[in-house]
């Protein structure tokens, strides 16, 4: 969805945490908007689907799904950040750091940079996702590895970030 509003315009630097190498995504969306189409972004920023629970952590407040809150009411200056928890029961930690503040006359949200894949939803947080890249490449049970492979999708490449597929993602959501 493309907006144009009055409100400023947040940057914010999305990272996936204790993923080594980062896994990371810049997304620059309206500042006023909810917690709920802040979750929305986000996820489809990243490559998540978006159906999870979330908790939003800052400014001394932990807020949850449905609970009221705006972007703004958490993050005013660059260099402010918060927790962002995507399917909490999973462990899926982000750090949303605000990069900078404006005007923008561009199309929000967008994102606009990144690196590495997105782990795949199934997995239970970022130390299964490591044993999945480790099974991925090991090569003593082949007909496990085919299963593994059929699951991800062939195609999957945990180095590879899509940036125009991220757009699309996100250019999809109906607020």
């Amino acid at each position: 969805m493309t907006t144009h509003s009055t409100a400023e315009t947040f940057c914010l630097h999305l990272e996936l945490l204790d993923s080594e190498p980062p896994i990371w995504r810049r997304v620059c969306l309206c500042s006023d908007v909810s917690l709920d189409v802040l979750h929305r972004v986000l996820a489809a920023a990243m490559g998540w689907s978006g159906e999870a629970d979330y908790v939003v952590k800052g400014q001394g407040q932990s807020l949850k799904s449905g609970e009221e809150g705006t972007l703004s009411s958490l993050l005013s200056e660059p260099g402010d950040s918060l927790i962002y928890t995507y399917a909490p029961a999973q462990g899926w930690l982000h750090k949303v750091t605000l990069e900078s503040v404006g005007a923008d006359q561009e199309p929000v949200p967008r994102c606009t940079a990144g690196d590495r894949q997105c782990p795949p939803e199934f997995c239970n947080g970022v130390w299964d996702y490591v044993d999945l890249l480790d099974r991925l490449g090991d090569g003593d049970d082949p007909e496990e590895i085919d299963a593994l492979w059929q699951k991800v999708g062939y195609d999957f490449d945990p180095e590879y970030f899509d940036l125009a597929a991220a757009n699309q993602r996100l250019q999809e959501l109906s607020f």
